[in-house]
């Protein structure tokens, strides 16, 4: 390869190792705010990490359950719909 091609290469390289490390950064970021915002909808600045930790727990049991209800009655809506 010619010396221009290896820099084009390397060139390329170092852009793409910039824009993965720019998009670490704003997933990070959006995690931060997320989670943030999360809190505070909640209440939970005052929790322990655990406490916080249980109530996800729990939301995430409570959306499964929702969302095994909602499919099961949506089957039962479809069917009775044909």
């Amino acid at each position: 390869m010619t010396q221009s091609t290896v820099s084009k290469i390397t060139s390329i390289e170092e852009q793409i190792k910039k824009l993965q490390d720019k998009k670490k950064r704003e997933i990070a970021k959006l995690e931060k705010n997320t989670g943030k915002r999360f809190i505070e909808k909640f209440n939970l600045e005052n929790k322990s990490i655990e406490e916080i930790y249980s109530f996800i727990e729990t939301l995430e049991e409570l959306t499964r359950d929702t969302i095994t209800i909602e499919n099961s009655t949506g089957t039962s809506n479809d069917e009775s719909n044909q």
